[in-house]
């Protein structure tokens, strides 16, 4: 009996020896330089809100912090151990430059930057996304690749992807005079998109509603648009049309099912709202079609709206 108890107790010492020993020999691992430099964005210069057709110019952006707020730089380990979170912001000049040292072996290397409010949920078992927190999503970038080190120093450009889409909404009718406000909303927009992915992987949807004042200039006259940035570009959603009218009253209303908006594209929504109205002779029918226009030259794209937007989880 006393020798069974011997060697019981010996096990839990033979682990505790053997962690020691594995902790060791990781903090004593021969560590590489790894380094990182997001580069290669172009900047298109275009209206985002309220207008009729206007010009655009391209220009070569000169570093990240002149379009972007924040960027999160993230690495985990072949079992998906999250090793670095590291967050960037633009206040840094050199901010898109990464230097790290990671011992020999194989990484997933994550890095998403946008503007103000983009947050990560690093936790692979867990959340594993990155978003803006149910709110309204902001003109965002992505990248996501695998890197083994060896036994010498890592160092690559990375360019990133948008990973959000441009959604255009256009009432071809004459806005009535007593119109104040467009409201264009939708159920399901994606809460966050994947870390590993870049993409809306249906973890959790959100209600988004996006409001702007009609000004005097567009009533009486067609084409009132507006557009707005959408994260949910990978599954269809129905979409909320509504005209307010003075005294918070809802002068016409619709939903349009199925709508499909593509990362880095824009999906253009148009038809007749008012034809309900007294002495209108149009039908209520709206159309969806997909230009890939607004992908095709530009690899960024800075709007010029700045009006506040509302969102819940």
């Amino acid at each position: 009996m006393k020798k069974t108890l011997l060697i019981l107790l010996a096990v839990p010492i033979f682990i505790f020896s053997c962690k020691k020993d594995n902790s060791a020999t990781n903090k004593l691992a021969k560590k590489y330089k790894v380094s990182f430099n997001v580069t290669n964005f172009v900047s298109k210069q275009g209206a985002f809100a309220l207008r009729r057709n206007t010009g655009s110019s391209a220009a070569a952006l000169p570093s990240l912090n002149t379009y972007f707020d924040v960027l999160h730089y993230i690495v985990y380990d072949d079992l998906h151990n999250t090793l670095e979170d590291v967050v960037q912001d633009s206040t840094m000049a050199n901010m898109g430059m990464i230097t790290d040292s990671l011992p020999a072996g194989t990484y997933r290397v994550t890095i998403v930057t946008g503007k103000k409010g983009l947050v990560t949920r690093p936790d692979f078992f867990a959340a594993n996304d990155y978003g803006y927190g149910g709110n309204s999503w902001q003109d965002t970038f992505f990248d996501s690749f695998m890197i083994t080190i060896g036994s010498s120093n890592v160092s690559q450009d990375v360019t990133l992807s948008r990973v959000v889409g441009k959604l255009e909404v256009t009432l071809l009718d004459n806005i009535p005079a007593n119109a104040d406000s467009l409201i264009v909303s939708t159920n399901q927009e994606a809460y966050g998109q994947d870390l590993f992915e870049g993409i809306f992987m249906f973890g959790g949807y959100t209600n988004v509603r996006f409001a702007v004042a009609i000004p005097d200039s567009a009533k009486g006259k067609p084409n009132f648009t507006i557009d707005r940035l959408i994260g949910n570009c990978s599954s269809q959603f129905p979409l909320a049309i509504a005209c307010k009218g003075t005294g918070n009253s809802i002068i016409a209303s619709t939903t349009v099912q199925n709508v499909t908006c593509l990362a880095n594209q824009k999906t253009i929504v148009s038809g007749d709202l008012f034809s309900a109205l007294a002495g209108s002779n149009s039908q209520q029918q709206f159309t969806t079609k997909i230009d890939t226009a607004w992908g095709s030259s530009t690899t960024q794209s800075s709007f010029s709206l700045r009006t506040k937007r509302y969102g819940n989880h």
